[in-house]
């Protein structure tokens, strides 16, 4: 099981919670089954890790998403790193701990970008295996190749690398220097029936020509057209036979004029390889200064606005309840409704503290008689009668969460729901 960084999907997330309604993003996260339960918090979490499988299905359904929309998805992708790079929404140390193994380097290069892909294979996970062809200036433009494949065909994702080339394209803004000028995908993985099987486009193929709706599309050929189009040299010669669709016209998704198959590109190829194209010599004195004006505004209230739509949406996505405990009058009230105060009111406080922080729901009857706030006499502390007026109090909300007595001596917490606690 590989495991990839929740990077990209944390991007998507931020633009989606800047652009959309709770309501939109909920249609988004309810479409595909395949979804995990913790899904928002693996995405929202700067620790956040998903299987290599489950991201390309977000991002694939996030695609359709946006098709059955009538969005662009290489507009939206567009928007979305533009915005992500220019504003101070960046997700700051997780791009940061990417970089640490290099950042000498960056400081010493004379060409930032070069480094940048360069390093790229050894940062991003989402990238498998990569290898990067550099060839030298012409013109002081470079024209670099990067090569990755998939090794699990089966789990394709139909519309996966518009999302990828994105992803690379960008990676220099994040260092106070312009992205990519041009990246265009020369080879795809994807075969041109995966890319059309959910926009209802069959294709025929007639003697290696390949039609759809009776036009003719483009042509089957060995994968060897390609690399010798290229100027490649590849070391699995078994693969240069492999055939190969070279598209010849472009299809067009005709609901949001996406292009789906792009003229001379190569599809079904044993991997995908990328042409990145920019002005070399590019530098910057401080090429972290972004990332670190953007990790100390973060500490502020620059990701207010952001934060609160995601609790919103965590709000909306499952069923919720809200627990406040007020320091002024010693009380908790539930959703805004008084529940308790006093002694009753800091045993389910240090109680809900502790679950919220940790997850932990069970409970020992001495670690709060050892709190000199719940029980003032350690000589007669009384804790069961007072643990008595808790329990009665939350078989009002039980909905929403229990306290069960089910052994001597200890306690445990039964969240109904998700629970969302905050002291004021």
């Amino acid at each position: 099981m590989v495991m990839v960084t929740n990077l990209l999907l944390r991007i998507v997330h931020i633009e989606l919670l800047s652009s959309y309604s709770t309501k939109d993003i909920l249609d988004l996260i309810r479409m595909d089954s395949r979804f995990p339960s913790n899904l928002l918090d693996s995405i929202w979490f700067e620790e956040g890790v998903f299987e290599r499988e489950q991201h390309r299905i977000y991002l694939d359904a996030l695609t359709e998403w946006l098709f059955s929309r009538g969005i662009n998805p290489e507009q939206f992708i567009e928007n979305m790193f533009s915005r992500f790079t220019s504003s101070e929404y960046m997700s700051s140390r997780i791009i940061l701990r990417s970089y640490l193994p290099f950042v000498p380097k960056f400081y010493e290069t004379d060409d930032v970008r070069r480094l940048s892909l360069e390093t790229l294979p050894d940062r991003q996970s989402l990238i498998e295996g990569a290898q990067v062809i550099f060839n030298d200036p012409v013109e002081n433009v470079r024209n670099d190749i990067m090569i990755y494949r998939c090794e699990e065909k089966d789990k394709l994702a139909s519309h996966y690398m518009p999302w990828i080339e994105a992803l690379v394209r960008y990676a220099p803004a994040f260092l106070t220097c312009p992205p990519y000028e041009s990246i265009q995908t020369l080879c795809f993985q994807n075969t041109v029936a995966e890319v059309l099987a959910k926009h209802n486009m069959p294709i025929l193929i007639d003697n290696k020509t390949v039609l759809l709706h009776g036009r003719v599309i483009g042509h089957v050929v060995p994968f060897s057209e390609a690399i010798e189009k290229y100027g490649l040299s590849w070391s699995n010669t078994q693969e240069t036979s492999i055939p190969c669709i070279r598209i010849d016209d472009d299809v067009t998704e005709s609901n949001s004029g996406t292009i789906l198959l792009k003229r001379g590109a190569y599809y079904g190829a044993p991997a995908n390889i990328v042409k990145i194209s920019y002005q070399a010599g590019v530098t910057h004195p401080d090429p972290f200064a972004k990332l670190m004006s953007s990790l100390v505004r973060q500490e502020f209230d620059v990701w207010q606005p952001v934060q609160k739509a995601h609790e919103a949406l965590l709000n909306a996505a499952n069923d919720s309840v809200v627990i406040t405990y007020y320091k002024s009058d010693d009380s908790i009230s539930v959703n805004d409704h008084h529940l308790m105060r006093n002694v009753p009111a800091r045993i389910l406080r240090n109680l809900l503290r502790e679950y919220t922080a940790t997850g932990r729901e069970e409970y020992e009857n001495r670690e709060f008689k050892r709190d000199p706030e719940i029980c003032m006499d350690p000589l007669r502390p009384n804790f069961e009668s007072r643990l008595n007026r808790v329990v009665a109090h939350v078989e009002k909300v039980s909905k929403y969460f229990e306290i069960q007595r089910h052994r001597r001596g200890g306690f445990r917490f039964k969240p109904n729901c998700r629970i969302v606690f905050k002291e004021e």
